[in-house]
């Protein structure tokens, strides 16, 4: 496979605002990256609303702000601002502003910044909402919504050859190892939930970031989960990584 390069202003596809600024967003292989521009007086609901068709802004943001600075409201209230040289993941449901005279510049590698500026709008089906709602509830330690979401007879399949690999068979042997992943890490285990595809049955891939801190070491891994959903409960779980050897050591 040869190296793929792309030029953004170039071979990219230019999305003007309303007003304020532009995104562009092109492609090189196997990575997609919107550029934005956010000039002194932009606002999401102002100059990308009329675009986008929706209250708020729904796209989910992963990326890094190259220079400037920009204020994020979320539909909750909550309010967080972002500078130059900074990280971010922003769920979706808010709005956003530049904050002083210098135009805001970022990077967003999110799966849904294609969605961005644009009125194409992504639904989860019923099954994905599913899946979805389990991350969150992982993600908050939610083991009542959990049980709630999956079957009383599910199976959670474990790849590797650590001491949470293995099949766990039953709804209480699957909270079980959730909790185990806890203990080993001192309450540090967590999953951000990337990305969602279908097949418009009964199956739901789920990809997926896990960060842990165990023995005074952090982990970085990402992985997936094939799931199995039948009547609105999870049957089914085959875990896979994309780092099975540096798990197993992680976890040894």
């Amino acid at each position: 496979m040869g190296a793929h390069i792309s030029n953004v202003e170039r071979d990219g596809e230019h999305r003007p605002f309303q007003g304020h600024g532009h995104a562009d967003l092109a492609s090189a292989g196997g990575l997609t990256l919107l550029r934005g521009v956010f000039e002194p007086g932009w606002r999401w609901s102002q100059d990308v609303r009329p675009l986008a068709g929706t209250e708020s802004c729904q796209v989910r943001h992963l990326g890094y702000v190259i220079s400037g600075a920009m204020t994020v409201r979320m539909d909750d209230g909550s309010e967080v601002t972002m500078h130059g040289g900074e990280l971010f993941d922003l769920p979706p449901g808010h709005d956003a502003w530049v904050v002083g005279d210098e135009p805001c510049v970022m990077v967003d590698y999110s799966a849904e910044s294609t969605r961005y500026a644009s009125p194409t709008k992504a639904m989860d089906d019923e099954n994905m909402a599913i899946v979805r709602r389990g991350y969150a509830a992982f993600s908050a330690g939610d083991f009542n919504t959990l049980r709630e979401l999956l079957s009383h007879d599910v199976t959670q399949h474990v790849p590797g050859n650590s001491q949470i690999s293995g099949a766990y068979k039953g709804v209480d042997a699957v909270l079980g190892m959730y909790g185990k992943l806890g203990e080993l890490t001192d309450g540090t285990f967590r999953v951000d939930l990337n990305e969602l595809h279908s097949d418009g049955g009964s199956h739901v891939i789920a990809y997926h970031q896990s960060t842990a801190t165990r023995n005074g070491t952090t982990r970085i891994s990402r992985g997936s989960i094939l799931f199995t959903v039948i009547g609105g409960k999870v049957l089914d779980l085959l875990e896979m990584r994309s780092d099975l050897p540096g798990d197993d050591a992680f976890f040894a």
